[in-house]
């Protein structure tokens, strides 16, 4: 869910101010042009429409320009306070309201649809003016700090660098996402990254730049996904399937008693993100994905609103982070669970009743009809649940074996259905 970034503030007795800025930071985006709404003598930053085009440049590119953006900011702030400037306004592009539209030909055709400008002003006497300013420099300051060393941070770490500025973990990863919207990049080219939580299991190896090889199947519990720019081999010798896993304990379960191994249906790769994926696992599914189009990647997530968001999110990206490329699966598939999955056994218990949240949700996906453009399954589903008043969650299929039965059926069914040579191991 998106949150308003400037109203999204600690308690005034939170508020800190750094004591100096770093005479270094960036630029195309900022002019001093005159403006009818501004002070006299007031510096103005214009910030143009992202550059889609510009995400795809190479990484070394990409990260001197932003030192270089950085760098021209804090140069600017510099200017200011020594020319006399009475005021230096920072426009901060947020995307609080995107218009996604469906993924067409493999490729994630999300774009902006409109961008609202977080106004940060320099100097100020409101103390939480003051602070939102001091977050957006310390932010670009260690963004800055990454690039120039060559280290990539963090948003966790970035937190715990100032945590009693930041006040709470949200805030960095708004203005984090912002910065990198207003500079039209992705957010790798800062150099600041999330933290790993997708989590892998199965018939894969993956062999690193410099040599390092991971396997995939010699840790019961799993291996945290790796990043795919990171990555020089993939071997994923007779997998026939992949399955995308909503929560983390039904993955653990799947895990313990090795079930990527013990299907039915073949060998097969097992993926959890723990809920709403992170990019790293996003990018990672994807690059699968593209690499190895004849394995069919399948969800199998709760039947309920969040579910299917989660799945969306897989298949279509994201609405507040549209700007990233490489992180949708189109050919996602929806294993389960469906109403059909409780709806015709008169066994099955466990079943709860939506709650408002759940509801609103569900309304409001269903009134954005651009979104999930060609899934009309998954409209369906939802309108089964709003009227059944009805959800489940995977454990309704039942323990771990109950379970593995469950998906060998459905895995082989799918999996026949997919046929042709899915067990290919090198890339087209």
């Amino acid at each position: 869910m998106d949150i308003d970034l400037l109203s999204d503030t600690p308690e005034e007795n939170q508020l800190l101010l750094l004591p100096n800025v770093l005479p270094h930071l960036p630029s195309t985006l900022i002019t001093e042009e005159p403006s009818e709404f501004l002070h006299e003598n007031l510096l103005h930053t214009e910030i143009s429409e992202p550059d889609v085009s510009a995400l795809s440049v190479p990484a070394a590119d990409a990260h001197q320009s932003v030192i270089t953006k950085i760098e021209v900011v804090f140069e600017s702030i510099a200017d200011c306070i020594l020319s006399g400037r009475k005021e230096l306004e920072i426009q901060l592009k947020s995307r609080t309201t995107w218009k996604e539209t469906a993924v067409q030909n493999g490729v994630d055709g999300t774009r902006p649809k409109k961008s609202h400008l977080r106004k940060i002003k320099f100097p100020s006497k409101c103390p939480i003016e003051a602070w939102r300013f001091t977050v957006l420099c310390r932010i670009l300051e260690l963004s800055h700090e990454a690039l120039i060393s060559g280290v990539v941070t963090t948003k966790r770490d970035i937190y715990y660098r100032e945590s009693e500025l930041f006040t709470k973990q949200s805030i960095v990863d708004r203005y984090v996402d912002d910065i990198a919207y207003t500079f039209g990049i992705n957010r790798d080219a800062l150099n600041v990254a999330a933290a790993a939580k997708g989590l892998m299991i199965g018939n894969l190896s993956v062999t690193k730049r410099g040599g390092h090889r991971i396997e995939y199947w010699s840790e019961p519990e799993g291996i945290l996904i790796p990043k795919s720019d990171d990555l020089e081999d993939v071997y994923l010798g007779g997998t026939r399937w992949i399955v995308v896993v909503e929560k983390e304990a039904t993955f653990r379960s799947l895990a313990a008693c090795r079930y990527w191994q013990n299907c039915i249906a073949g060998n097969g790769i097992l993926i959890t993100a723990k809920g709403y994926p992170d990019i790293q696992t996003r990018q990672f599914l994807h690059f699968l994905a593209t690499r190895f189009p004849r394995i069919p990647i399948y969800a199998l997530v709760d039947f309920d609103p969040d579910g299917i968001g989660i799945m969306s999110t897989y298949k279509h990206g994201s609405k507040a982070l549209a700007h990233e490329k490489n992180v949708a699966v189109p050919s996602l598939h929806w294993l389960g669970i469906r109403s059909l999955d409780f709806t015709t056994d008169d066994s099955v218990q466990g079943l709860l009743s939506l709650t408002k949240r759940d509801r609103n949700i569900a309304k409001k996906m269903l009134a954005r009809q651009d979104v999930e453009t060609g899934d009309q399954e998954w409209r369906r589903e939802l309108q089964m649940m709003l009227m059944l008043n009805m959800k489940a969650e995977i454990q309704i299929l039942g323990n771990e074996d109950k379970l593995s039965i469950w998906l060998d059926r459905k895995l082989s069914e799918a999996v026949y259905d997919a046929d042709g040579d899915i067990s290919m191991s090198q890339p087209e």
